[in-house]
């Protein structure tokens, strides 16, 4: 007789835009979320179409840890049901790009770990900089847009303080939410 082995919880840890856009489908099944720091370190490392080519986060070796939030999900949503949700919400077309992270005995804990595809030279303060006030023509999910989003939750990266100093400077504002409207 088998008897079925039972599934840890499900949580995802987010680290970027999911904080605080999870999404309708995973917004309706968070049951509760708790602080975290990233066991990973995180950068500006990646140009995101969907926020108009701007720099978004993501695991690289240049960063540091952040702080983000686990995001535990509801009691019966199993791992295929989240690998699922997290990859719709991160437009990927299946699994691929979503992770286990290893640390977290009492939780099977997921992430979104997409690729970096801006090289060295291109994560400089003024190069993402560049790249993000570009971004705004495209519509409000941009870079400036994604960077004051992150820096309401509190995410701090290395680069961060330096390459929001850099869009304000182009823009001529004294915040990202003047930076953005002056952009725009």
């Amino acid at each position: 007789m088998r008897h079925p082995v039972a599934q840890r919880p499900v949580a995802i840890l987010a680290y970027g835009s999911l904080l605080s856009h999870p999404g309708p489908e995973l917004a309706a099944v968070i049951a509760n979320r708790s602080p975290c720091r990233t066991p990973f370190p995180v950068e500006y490392g990646r140009a995101s179409p969907r926020w108009g080519g701007g720099p978004v986060l993501t695991p690289h070796p240049d960063g540091g840890p952040v702080d983000g939030a686990l995001l535990h999900l509801a009691d019966g949503i199993d791992l295929g049901a989240a690998v699922d949700m997290l990859a719709t919400r991160e437009g990927l077309p299946g699994p691929r790009g979503v992770v286990e992270v290893a640390g977290f005995a009492e939780l099977l804990v997921l992430t979104a770990a997409l690729p970096r595809n801006l090289p060295g030279p291109d994560m400089r303060p003024d190069d993402l900089a560049r790249r993000a006030v570009t971004s705004v023509a495209t519509g409000p999910r941009n870079g400036v847009a994604y960077l004051r989003a992150a820096i309401e939750c509190g995410i701090v990266t290395p680069r961060t303080v330096a390459y929001a100093a850099a869009v304000l400077e182009i823009a001529g504002a004294e915040t990202l939410e003047q930076a953005e409207r002056l952009l725009a």
